[in-house]
């Protein structure tokens, strides 16, 4: 890629330019009126502001928009209105360019100063909307036009912050340093909320971190000794600030989890609020000079701006002064009105609900910097630039990627490494740094890192994402296809940087990954360095539950769910690093044994064990079972092209077993169009009597897995299809499986159903079974069976908890082995928790959890490990081999798993009155191990 001067990138470098601009599509010019077309460039150019590279051309591109804007603006209302409304949008949403903004608006005042006059006003009625907004949280339109929040932007504290550094920047065309004033306004908020507060007050710190942030805004158009003077004065208010509930460690929302000691983390998070004042102090510098803000941070617009300014004040007609302007003092909501304020804006609930921590992903594995330090001021800014675009440009992916990619042309020239450069090069600029060749040193800071790592900060945030993480991976996607030959080696990094700390990773994270990750390859057509994890996976083949072998083999189901498993086989090939070998390429042959993503590890055992079992554990049926399974085995691994539907295997009508002649009733009942309900009652009394003539079949558990395995294998062709099918007979399948029936499901000539004496175990049982039997069926693609299920909750036909229960099954642990199981259950809580009732099934939840907990707990100690949660790390072959050995470590990471399931799931579902707290606790109190209880009840405290 050729770099620009100064080692910037134009805008159109990331701009498609795949539809050719000179086609003519055959349609006759229409015409434009002239006002209209004059607003359009002009708020287009207000838009494309300051992303030319080079300063010069920059300042001569914004001097030359401002001659339209001045000379027609009192003339043409709409015009005005939508330069307005044009720079307001700008500033909320693509914030690093405010600074390019305020030299419009510089550069307009010395034309026409109503122009400024105008803005100045504009923006100050903005900000006031939205303080007005927090008293009022109102979505009529008269609040939206005064400015306030909606559920989707960052919310209005947040959007202040960027119109302070607006109205900090036009500070030259402001009178008395009036907005130094409202920076002191909401420092002394800030102070005398907190003081107010026996704990953290979020709000308070919100607006304290805010207004320090913006502060040098303050200096960069002004760059007289006065308002240095009043800046130090604004640093030292700042240190009243007192920082509160800093030594809770919020273990609840950390990324990383030691596992009690076992490991050490990455890096132990920052406090956003702990950092800030003290980059300002550095910043600020000892002698209290501010000299890194000038050509170290900010451009340097002063020697292209003033002669324009100069000129321009020549020539005007009305006054050859420089116009300032008044600003009035915002009107600052109450104390009481902050206390209870409930903000809808994404950012700003994050300050009030959590301490913010900052996420890292670079600097932790090279000699040098790659971001700014998240001690720094460049550190901090960069970041927020980043959250504010990522927050407030949501509704246009395209546009939030692109200018990530170019936030450095909105700051100093040399800030940055140039773009696309290589970690190769970038060590050895570190290394002329450090022996004084570079004089001044060079920058190995990358605008691609920032840009990653402020997205996925975003997706690893803690509790929840601000948006659905689907958007951020969108945003990665779309910043890589821009310049994929510089984005693509910092995924890499930052893949690995996840993948090497799987082990202390938060459990819920751990999925993030999984989630990014799997996007990530099925982007870049399935290929990966997949021999960087052959080591891994064969070291952890004897350990089930280790994160990492956990991880490989859920991402590859994951993309076998995107593709299919012939081509995902066929990416796991690596380069042979012998020049000599005419074979290219090798084969990972290792990771073949990931692509059967059965339900269970041995699912022919399992299969043949099931069948036995539902046709009474008769031999000579036994054999005809496991003869059926083995052909279809034997014809699944001959075959490349098979389906997912010539998986099943579907055993009722099979002529050699018993009840054939009944299953096949039942399959062309199914399989015809709606019949009416006695016809259904008469075929399960049909069903009823069969059986009954075979005393060694449980008639129960034959009934439900042959009518359901049925409706599964019918609807087999897709997911629509079976659900279909479910759909037309919901009143039929609720009076099988033991649940209520919906009434409004009859219509007024449906035969109704007698209510089946069933005791409660027995309607537990059926439950149980439909689950079983829908496992059975779609044995070998764990996604659909879990869809399915899903929709049986649904539709009234099975209960939720009886799909949590399978899930929990210590004798499989599906729900931290399998990842379609984990999303599954996911969905179903998320579903649940709305409705009623949805606080004793959370209960069982964790009762479940700790039950397994301290099940595994007592496997160990039966096993005489000396400390259960003392995790063994490092083995040898001869250990791998040793299958006593590999249980033990196994159930250790068991053990943990189960811990970070409870933590997650208690973040998700822990809002909870006074008596729901007391019940969780009464869970957590039977946990079996003191340590383990003690450092799980912290959470508690957290919530």
């Amino acid at each position: 890629m050729d770099i620009p001067s100064g080692n910037k990138r134009t805008r159109d470098e990331f701009e498609d330019e795949s539809v050719p601009h000179d086609i003519d599509f055959g349609s006759k010019k229409q015409h434009v009126d002239p006002a209209t077309e004059l607003i359009s460039n002009v708020c287009k150019d207000i838009r494309r502001i300051g992303e030319n590279a080079n300063l010069a051309n920059q300042i001569d591109d914004i001097s030359y928009i401002s001659n339209p804007i001045v000379a027609e603006f009192e003339k043409i209302d709409k015009l005005r209105t939508s330069i307005l409304d044009t720079l307001y949008a700008i500033t909320i949403e693509q914030p690093q360019k405010i600074t390019s903004l305020s030299v419009l608006v510089l550069i307009c005042n010395s034309k026409n100063f109503l122009v400024s006059k105008y803005v100045i006003e504009y923006i100050h009625s903005k900000a006031q909307g939205l303080l007005d907004s927090v008293g009022d949280v109102s979505t009529d339109e008269n609040d939206a036009q005064k400015g306030a929040a909606s559920t989707e932007d960052a919310g209005p504290f947040n959007n202040i912050k960027s119109i302070l550094k607006f109205l900090a920047c036009l500070s030259p065309i402001v009178e008395n340093f009036v907005v130094v004033n409202l920076f002191r306004q909401f420092l002394n908020l800030a102070v005398e909320l907190q003081e107010g507060q026996e704990g953290r007050c979020g709000i308070a710190e919100e607006i304290f971190y805010n207004t320090l942030i913006s502060l040098p805004y303050l200096m960069c158009n002004d760059h007289s000794s006065e308002m240095r003077d009043h800046c130090n004065e604004l640093v030292e208010l700042a240190s009243k600030f007192t920082i509160k509930g800093n030594d809770s460690p919020c273990n609840l929302i950390q990324p990383f989890d030691s596992k009690l000691d076992n490991f050490e983390i990455p890096y132990k998070p920052k406090r956003m609020i702990d950092l800030i004042y003290p980059s300002i102090l550095k910043l600020q510098g000892e002698d209290k000079s501010w000299n890194n803000l000038h050509n170290k941070l900010f451009l340097n617009f002063k020697e292209f701006v003033d002669p324009i300014i100069e000129n321009a004040l020549k020539n005007n007609t009305i006054s050859n002064e420089l116009i300032k302007h008044s600003l009035p003092q915002l009107s600052l909501p109450s104390k009481e009105q902050l206390v209870s304020f409930k903000p809808q804006g994404l950012i700003d609930s994050l300050w009030t609900k959590n301490t913010r921590f900052l996420f890292q992903v670079y600097n932790t594995t090279t000699p040098f910097e790659t971001v700014p330090s998240l001690k720094s001021y460049h550190g901090l800014l960069f970041r927020d630039l980043a959250f504010d675009i990522l927050t407030n440009l949501s509704f246009n992916k395209n546009e939030a990627s692109i200018q990530l990619s170019i936030l450095d042309l909105y700051f100093a020239k040399n800030l940055f490494a140039p773009p696309g450069s290589s970690i190769d090069q970038l060590s050895l600029v570190h290394n002329d740094n450090v022996s004084g060749e570079n004089n001044p040193p060079l920058s190995t800071w990358k605008i691609e890192d920032i840009a990653v790592e402020s997205i996925l900060t975003m997706i690893f945030q803690l509790p929840l994402p601000l948006h659905h993480e689907i958007y951020y991976y969108t945003v990665l996607i779309v910043c890589c296809r821009e310049s994929p030959e510089s984005i693509a080696p910092v995924f890499g990094r930052a893949i690995r940087f996840f993948y090497n700390n799987l082990e202390m990773m938060d459990y819920e994270l751990k999925i993030r990954y999984l989630d990014w990750m799997t996007i990530q390859i099925s982007n870049f057509e399935f290929s990966w360095k997949w021999d960087e994890w052959v080591n891994d996976s064969k070291k952890f083949r004897n350990l089930r539950y280790h994160p990492k072998r956990n991880f490989i083999k859920n991402l590859i189901a994951k993309e076998i769910r995107l593709s299919n498993k012939n081509r995902i086989r066929e990416s796991f090939v690596t380069v042979n690093p012998d020049p000599n070998v005419t074979e290219s390429l090798i084969l990972l042959d290792e990771f073949y044994q990931y692509l059967n993503i059965s339900l269970f590890p041995n699912e022919s055992k399992y299969i043949i064990s099931y069948d036995c079992d539902l046709f009474g554990n008769n031999d000579e049926y036994k054999e005809i079972l496991a003869k059926l399974e083995y052909e279809r085995k034997e014809k699944i691994s001959t075959s490349n092209t098979i389906s997912p539907q010539e998986e099943l295997v579907y055993v009722f009508s099979n002529s050699g077993l018993p009840l054939n002649e009944i299953s096949k009733t039942v399959y062309d009942f199914i399989i015809a169009s709606w019949k009416p309900n006695d016809e259904f009652k008469n075929l399960y009394d049909q069903i009823l009597e069969s059986v009954s003539e075979h005393p060694d079949i449980n008639t129960d558990k034959f009934l439900i897995n042959l009518i359901f395995q049925t409706y599964a294998y019918i609807g087999s062709r897709s997911i629509y299809s079976v659900v279909s099918l479910f759909e037309r007979d919901i009143v039929k399948l609720q009076f099988l499986s033991g649940v209520e029936i919906n009434e409004e499901k009859y219509s007024g000539t449906d035969f109704k159903f007698t209510k089946l004496e069933l005791s409660e175990t027995q309607i537990a049982n059926r439950q149980r079974w439909i689950v079983d039997s829908i496992f059975r069926i779609w044995i070998r693609q764990p996604q659909v069976a879990f869809l399915i299920l899903e929709y049986l909750i649904e539709f009234g036909i099975l209960q939720p908890q009886y799909l949590i229960e399978k899930a929990l099954d210590v004798n499989h642990n599906l729900i931290v082995d399998n990842i379609s199981c984990m999303e599954s259950i996911n969905r179903v809580l998320s579903n649940q928790i709305k409705k009623e009732g949805s606080d004793k099934l959370i209960l069982n939840l964790f009762d479940s959890i700790v039950k397994n907990i301290n099940q595994t707990l007592n496997s160990l100690r039966e096993a005489e490990v000396d400390n259960p949660l003392k995790i063994v790390t490092e083995f040898s072959e001869e250990e791998i081999e040793n299958e006593d050995v590999m249980e033990r470590i196994d159930n250790q990471w068991l053990l943990f798993e189960y811990k970070g399931l409870l933590k997650s799931y208690l973040r998700k579902f822990g809002e909870f009155n006074a008596n729901y707290k007391d019940s969780i606790k009464t869970i957590f109190d039977e946990l079996s191990d003191t340590t383990l209880k003690d450092d799980i009840l912290n959470w508690l405290d957290e919530i």
